[in-house]
């Protein structure tokens, strides 16, 4: 019978998730009870024969009565789960299609079985053109109510299926249908239990943690029972397995150990499959996905899987996602994935590799040698394995990229990678396309043709080869090489000639400057130093790529950002007057990255002026932190009244310096080229996202920007190389990258928006420092995070505010009573000495930055 959609809201599916837990409960009891029966099983030596082969064959009798309850218990509990995740999904996706129709005032209708009709009662009258008044055209929103009104009817016909299994399950269980066997109870489990618990794991199902943790525990004790484990595996499919990978991650719960070496095997054999028969799958990229750090299954995946192999099947999937000037956005994403996988599964097939020189030396020839696709698509997957976090063995990668580097320069100037293209397309990409006449397509953005470029990406995690590369200056034929000039000066990295616009070049230079504590901190300052410096030096000269001379490479500016966020404390000095000049500190005169701002500046994309920004605020907080911190351990107990009394002007002259730094940053960059009211728009929203995000102080920081926000403050802070991490500054590259924070409204309606920025950050401080009023500090107006303590978000929207007098009036009158408090006073004054330096310095610096051009 049909479940109607009545009978689906009254449906609890975390009541049967609660009936199953209690009968695997009871599964787990009888597994005791026949351990203990073991405890006592009569010995062979028994001298009285049939005294003892009676015993031992009523001992024996007992096992198989025990396992045949065991047997359906196993089958009923998994039933019970794939109905709860079924019906849970359903359940959701049903009255939210169904909500959605009721609140634009629709009828829903179901005039049988799993239809579903949405009418509107009173449709609006047409508005097309060159229709009559009133004459039917179809409804505005048609779309929108079949949306609707198929998810309801999918919704009915799953939870029809999940009711009829589960009602299978325990039919076949209460008629004995399912045989424990004799042997130990633990493996009691039927091999119908795949399909059980397959229909619990389709795509879209919620199964709850429990269920994925029963799930997770009857892996595991299947790995005594290899064939039987197969078999259910085999009965689940890719699909089932791939799906159940993707909900015991979302739930928090560790799949891949319960599957061991039998599930792994099972796994590698369809990735190994699924690549060598260019059958790639979203199901194939999320198993490689759960299995690209496991040494055992990538060490069995690349010995069996030649380079030639994955190059054809990465052409395969490129050719699906992007075909006649067409993109298909689900072959897309299955594309990328891939990837993305499959190069972080090289990654780690290379750490435990006993000759990686030698590995490298395949590759390079795979690469330079192989099928012309093998150029592009051996070194993309490697770059994309770097962007997703994949680390290369040091010698490995260095020999590669160094292999391939020689390579192209003795082919002296001649094109490498054009000849090569096979028409690969990065599937992360911005991909443009344009008509080129009689249907043909000719795609205009977004390939991946440069192999050496790729590489460069591809040394993203890898930063003791990425440094080792760029520190060496000497090519195989023994003359004389300096690598940064050759990238940034002498090579394009243009898209019209199938090339990333430098972000490649930008990743590889971040990983040797800012890569990590494990490299040389003077090196690094060198390269960064070098890279600065070739900047200021040849910014706008006329013989460079574009048509108003040389400039940065657009995709490069992010890394370049991020550079210098990792030097911040530097940074700060310099631009404060101070210069810097240690063998492990950013050298470079203030003018000249002044100019290296102004590239930051230029184009569309301001990220890498905004992450200077934000490191800026972050450096600025970490020096009244730690003022502050100073004050306190020689006196403990202070409170802010006493801080500011003895400390202010020291914390307010921090603040002002931060102004002016903050002015120089967003003078030298975003504003050089606006003038009028885009200035004052950019100014603006610089200003919002750099103390936003720098000092950790959305309103609401702990859930606003999202995980990428978390810990970037606290990696970033006091970010000289010797103290930042390259955590940090991803984290920071990632929340500057994610958007204007939701802030942005909040900020939009306030006539004193910067005061009140500044007044926040200063609050912040004071907050994590304890100095903040005990009613305040430990109401629920404050919120603990991994990152410490943030203030609730709905206390800086006037409307969210007034909701929650009613729902937390305490709260409420906490928040009202810390407003014109003396303590409040206190943190205002801090805060508007560093916005009154800002705005005095503001225009001075803009005009200063136009004339070093």
């Amino acid at each position: 019978m049909t479940v109607t959609y009545e009978k689906l809201q009254s449906w609890k599916p975390d009541g049967l998730s609660g009936a199953a837990d209690k009968l695997n409960n009871l599964r787990k009891k009888l597994i005791d009870q026949q351990d203990e029966m073991d405890a006592g099983k009569p010995p062979a030596s028994w001298q009285t024969p049939n005294s003892s082969e009676a015993a031992r064959s009523r001992h024996k009798r007992l096992v198989e009565d025990l396992n045949d309850i065991a047997a359906p218990l196993s089958a009923v509990v998994a039933g019970l789960d794939s109905a709860a995740s079924s019906l849970r999904s359903a359940k959701e996706s049903a009255k939210t299609a169904y909500d959605g129709a009721i609140a634009k005032g629709w009828t829903v209708k179901f005039p049988g079985g799993t239809q579903v009709e949405i009418e509107d009662p009173t449709p609006p009258e047409s508005k097309a053109p060159g229709n009559r008044r009133g004459t039917p055209v179809g409804h505005p929103d048609q779309d929108t109510m079949d949306s609707y009104a198929q998810t309801i009817s999918k919704a009915l016909s799953d939870a029809t299926e999940a009711e009829s299994e589960l009602e299978a399950v325990l039919n076949t269980a209460t008629s004995g249908g399912y045989d424990g066997g004799d042997g130990e109870i633990a493996d009691a489990i039927p091999p119908e239990i795949g399909k059980i618990l397959a229909s619990g794991q389709e795509d879209g199902d919620k199964p709850d943690k429990a269920a994925m943790q029963r799930y997770a525990a009857y892996m595991d004790e299947l790995e005594d029972e290899p064939e039987l484990k197969r078999e259910i595996m085999s009965q689940m499919g890719r699909e089932g397995i791939a799906n159940a990978f993707k909900n015991a991650e979302a739930v928090g719960v560790d799949l891949h150990a319960a599957m061991g070496a039998t599930g792994r095997g099972v796994i590698e054999d369809w990735v190994e499959h699924d690549i060598t028969n260019k059958g790639v799958s979203g199901d194939t990229a999320t198993l490689l996905g759960a299995y690209k750090k496991d040494a055992e299954f990538t060490k069995e995946l690349f010995t069996n899987v030649s380079p030639d192999e994955w190059a054809d099947a990465i052409k395969h999937e490129n050719d699906e996602a992007f075909s006649n000037g067409k993109i298909d956005e689900a072959d897309r994403k299955v594309y990328s994935e891939f990837l993305r996988a499959g190069g972080s599964a090289l990654a780690t097939y290379t750490q435990g590799h006993p000759d990686p020189k030698g590995l490298a030396g395949e590759w390079f020839k795979a690469i330079t040698e192989g099928d012309d696709e093998n150029a592009s698509a051996l070194t993309l997957m490697i770059k994309k394995g770097g962007e997703d976090g994949g680390a290369f063995q040091t010698d490995f990668m260095y020999n590669l990229t160094d292999d391939v580097y020689n390579w192209e320069r003795n082919h002296d100037g001649d094109p490498v990678w054009g000849p090569k293209s096979a028409g690969l397309l990065d599937p992360d990409a911005e991909v443009g396309s344009a008509a080129r006449g009689r249907g043909a397509y000719v795609w205009t953005s977004g390939h991946a043709d440069d192999g050496m470029a790729n590489l460069l990406g591809g040394l993203n995690h890898s930063p003791e080869a990425a440094q080792r590369f760029f520190a060496d200056d000497t090519l195989d034929n023994g003359d004389s090489d300096d690598r940064l000039k050759y990238f940034m000066l002498d090579r394009t990295f243009a898209s019209d000639n199938g090339s990333d616009e430098g972000d490649g070049l930008g990743l590889a230079l971040e990983a040797a400057t800012v890569g990590g504590k494990s490299i040389d901190p003077e090196l690094s300052a060198s390269i960064a130093s070098e890279v600065m410096q070739t900047i200021a030096d040849n910014s706008g000269k006329d013989d460079g790529w574009f048509e108003d001379g040389w400039h940065t490479w657009p995709e490069m500016n992010d890394s370049l950002g991020a550079i210098a966020s990792g030097y911040s404390n530097d940074v700060y000095d310099l631009l404060s007057g101070e210069v810097p000049n240690g063998k492990d500190e950013l050298r470079i005169s203030e003018d000249d990255f002044k100019v290296v701002l102004g590239e930051l500046g230029r184009g569309e994309d301001k990220t890498g002026a905004e992450m200077v920004g934000a490191a800026m605020v972050a450096e600025g907080n970490d020096r009244i932190d730690g003022a502050i911190q100073d004050y306190l351990k020689k006196h403990p107990g202070a409170d802010i009244q006493e801080v500011n009394r003895e400390i202010g002007g020291l914390l307010s002259g921090h603040n002002t310096r931060t102004g002016e730094v903050l002015a120089e940053t967003v003078g030298s960059s975003v504003l050089v080229d606006l003038e009028g009211e885009e200035e004052a728009a950019a100014k603006a929203e610089f200003m919002q996202k750099a103390i936003s995000i720098g000092s950790g102080f959305i309103p609401g920081a702990g859930d606003v920007i999202g995980e990428s926000l978390q810990g970037a403050t606290k990696h970033v802070v006091g970010s000289a190389i010797d103290t930042a991490t390259s955590e940090g500054v991803d984290a920071l590259k990632n929340a500057v990258a994610a958007g204007d924070p939701p802030s942005s409204a909040w900020i939009a309606k306030q006539d004193n928006a910067g005061e009140l920025l500044m007044e926040r950050s200063a609050m912040n401080t004071y907050l994590r420092n304890g100095l903040l009023p005990d009613y305040l500090n430990n109401s629920a107006a404050v919120v603990n995070t991994p990152d410490g303590p943030v203030f609730r978000p709905e206390l800086f929207d006037s409307s969210e505010l007034e909701k929650l007098r009613t729902t937390n009036p305490q709260l409420v009158e906490d928040w009202n009573k810390w407003h014109g408090s003396d303590e409040e006073l206190y943190a205002l004054d801090v805060g508007v000495d560093g916005l009154q330096q800002y705005d005095d310095k503001l225009q001075e610096a803009v005009e200063y930055a136009r004339n070093l051009r």
